[in-house]
């Protein structure tokens, strides 16, 4: 082998590698919109905040539960995400920014987190971590995470 086909060899195989790698950080990247941070005159104004946690890895029903989450509520309640007294809100725990809500709601894995606020301050909150058993169940799983949102609204 001379070494202008060593050079050739060289090269294709940096190209090709460049190519899988590029593919690879494709196919496990997080969405292009994952994480729809509310602003804090968002959350201020809001009586409920419903956050959906994900991280960096996201599968099918990661997917699945950030969807219907979301159904959940811009279909449940659009005058009250109108008004400003109900905000959906999509965050990354593997932000830094982030990684104080894994402690302050004792979270384990991707959930629903629906928060009552008075005044600006968080009240109440509750994880609908059951999200996960009704991924099958679309209805059962809209009416579980809007359940607390009614709640909340109602307590205002």
């Amino acid at each position: 082998m001379n070494t202008q086909s060593i050079l050739r060899w060289t090269l294709l195989l940096v190209v090709f590698g460049s190519v899988g790698v590029y593919a690879w950080q494709k196919a496990n990247k997080v969405d292009s919109e994952p994480e729809r941070a509310a602003t804090a005159s968002d959350t201020t104004a809001a009586t409920v905040v419903v956050t959906y946690f994900t991280t960096d890895v996201r599968c099918d029903s990661c997917r699945t539960i950030e969807k219907l989450s979301r159904q959940a509520i811009e279909q449940g309640f659009p005058d009250e995400i109108a008004s400003g007294k109900v905000v959906f809100r999509m965050l990354n725990t593997d932000r830094a920014a982030n990684e104080h809500f894994l402690d302050d709601y004792e979270i384990a894995n991707k959930t629903v987190i629906v928060s009552h606020q008075e005044n600006g301050k968080e009240t109440e909150w509750q994880n609908r971590q059951d999200v996960w058993l009704l991924l099958e169940q679309p209805n059962e799983f809209l009416a579980y995470v809007r359940e607390p949102v009614r709640r909340y609204l109602d307590k205002n």
